[in-house]
């Protein structure tokens, strides 16, 4: 069988850049795409450049990741189904400086910004970043925030479907108390009588100090000591309706 001259050659292999647009590099030079970012009208290769996108297109993971290994600068503003700002996150040379989510900051805000599986981001990699605004750990490494987020985010489902919203936290054993202060917030919140899963966990989010992840752990653990019971309603004991679902309305917002 004959060959053309050009069939043995090796072509560029192609990749998916930061932006989410395919393009060939070039796999001795490690050139990356030469043509200007479509809607931008600047090259990736820029040191500002701005992005917008969907994340259900680009997930946040997806995203972050080729930030982080595109060493970038600038501020990702996270925006809902709705078109309202859910969260806001920033960057240093691909390392992620700040995060934030309704009264969440730092990494509690980061965690509950990965749960967006629906929304927009638009990236401005000409926005300032002043040492102010930074609320993570200096030098953090936004793959091992990654790794920690999507364990949080399987245990937190997990969670979720054990103690749905409309489930109802009654305590048990008066008087009881406990050391753990997140333990504290829920039985507060609780109080003599019985409160739903979702109006705990909402109240607990209100200063920042403590996320879903911590209200829910908090609510097994008192459940499991018996120091609170929870109760699922007659609709929800087929596991079909509700479980699952973010048992509060800010990681929506």
């Amino acid at each position: 069988m004959s060959m053309s001259p050009g069939d043995g050659a090796r072509r560029p292999r192609r990749r998916q850049d930061w932006n989410g647009a395919w393009a060939a590099r070039d796999p001795k030079r490690g050139e990356g795409p030469t043509g200007p970012t479509p809607g931008t009208g600047r090259r990736l290769g820029d040191a500002h450049v701005g992005l917008k996108g969907d994340l259900g297109e680009l997930a946040l993971s997806d995203l972050v990741e080729m930030m982080s290994m595109g060493d970038k600068t600038g501020r990702l503003v996270l925006s809902d189904g709705g078109g309202r700002v859910a969260g806001e996150l920033a960057f240093r040379d691909g390392l992620l400086v700040a995060a934030s989510r309704g009264s969440l900051r730092g990494e509690k805000a980061f965690y509950a910004l990965l749960d967006m599986r629906e929304g927009t981001f638009d990236f401005d990699g000409d926005a300032y970043v002043d040492d102010e605004s930074c609320n993570l750990r200096a030098g953090i490494q936004a793959a091992s925030l990654l790794v920690e987020g999507m364990r949080r985010l399987d245990e937190i489902q997990q969670m979720r479907a054990r103690y749905p919203a409309p489930a109802v936290v009654r305590l048990q054993r008066a008087g009881a108390g406990t050391d753990d202060a997140s333990e504290a917030r829920v039985l507060a919140h609780v109080g003599p009588g019985a409160r739903t899963v979702g109006d705990v966990v909402e109240g607990i989010l209100v200063d920042g100090e403590f996320d879903e992840y911590d209200a829910l752990k908090a609510i097994g653990r008192l459940a499991d000591s018996g120091i609170v019971a929870v109760q699922i309603p007659r609709d929800l004991d087929g596991g079909t309706v509700g479980h699952g679902e973010p048992p509060q309305p800010e990681l929506e917002r």
